[in-house]
């Protein structure tokens, strides 16, 4: 954390004054908001559209319902007002909205690990089908867009899969293979220049167990950044509690990573996503 804020009534400094700050803060990469109303829609987003061209803007609005909007009445005195048009200001603000105060600290805690993807090229690797089943609904729900591999690229990643795998998109990798598989595919992932990010489905076997998945990954990863090659890569691992520790180590070393879930890391995914659009960054690097 770089700073905590709380504006109160707002009687003096408001939400503008702080974006303008932190936009040139060096020591802020991404500012998160809880924003329960706006004294003066365009003037929020002219700050905020100034701000997104430098870093990622995350804000949870509350008051959505008529109930939270009169409770936040009730304690600021705020006038929540009509979240259809909370959305529109948002939305031409550039910023990223979220739906609650656990995926706005997430965003916060994530966007300035991910590199900005260079193009919307999306592929998932997994190591079971139903994890990219549900990976693949993520994608779309997210805004993403699943890569249509070409059929050179097809047949480089089924030279590495079993032949009851799948190649595609999803790549199936199939529950029962070692380390190697889970190396050279994501390896060929991070090295063709067509495929933009990577989302990783592990699911906990004996053959490769949970810490074992996370350190090839990590390795593989920091080898393409010394060479320069940095792509998005998100995780989602699923097993016993040892996959916790497995996605601290990843998240460390720069592979956003959650255990029990395929949507939360997609999420955090589609938000860099959203940003880099609205920053303009798409294919621009950072």
């Amino acid at each position: 954390m770089s700073a905590i804020v709380g504006l109160g009534n707002k009687s003096d400094l408001d939400e503008d004054d702080l974006l303008t700050w932190f936009g040139e803060d060096p020591n802020t990469t991404c500012i998160a908001m809880h924003l329960e109303d706006l004294k003066d829609g365009r003037a929020f987003v002219d700050a905020a559209r100034a701000t997104v061209r430098k870093k990622p803007i995350v804000v949870l609005k509350a008051g959505r319902t008529s109930a939270g909007a009169k409770a936040a009445g009730s304690h600021t005195g705020a006038l929540a007002g009509d979240d259809a048009v909370y959305e529109d200001i948002l939305r031409q603000a550039g910023v990223i909205r979220a739906p609650g105060l656990n995926e706005m600290l997430e965003y916060a805690r994530a966007l300035p690990v991910l590199p900005t993807p260079q193009g919307d090229n999306v592929v998932i690797i997994t190591g079971a089908g139903g994890s990219g089943v549900l990976l693949s609904d993520a994608i779309v729900d997210n805004g993403l867009s699943l890569m249509e591999i070409p059929d050179d690229l097809d047949a480089a990643f089924k030279a590495f899969i079993p032949p009851f795998g799948a190649a595609g998109n999803p790549i199936d990798i199939t529950g029962g293979e070692p380390p190697s598989t889970y190396e050279a595919t994501i390896r060929l992932g991070m090295e063709d220049p067509r495929i933009h990010a990577l989302v990783l489905g592990y699911w906990h076997t004996i053959v490769t167990p949970p810490m074992v998945f996370a350190e090839l990954t990590a390795r593989v990863v920091e080898e393409f950044r010394a060479r320069g090659i940095e792509k998005p890569v998100v995780a989602s691992l699923a097993g016993d509690v040892e996959v916790e520790e497995a996605c601290a180590y990843l998240y460390e070393r720069g592979v956003v990573a959650y255990p029990y879930t395929t949507e939360r890391p997609v999420e955090v995914l589609g938000a860099k996503y959203q940003w880099a659009r609205a920053a303009g960054s798409l294919g621009g690097g950072r």
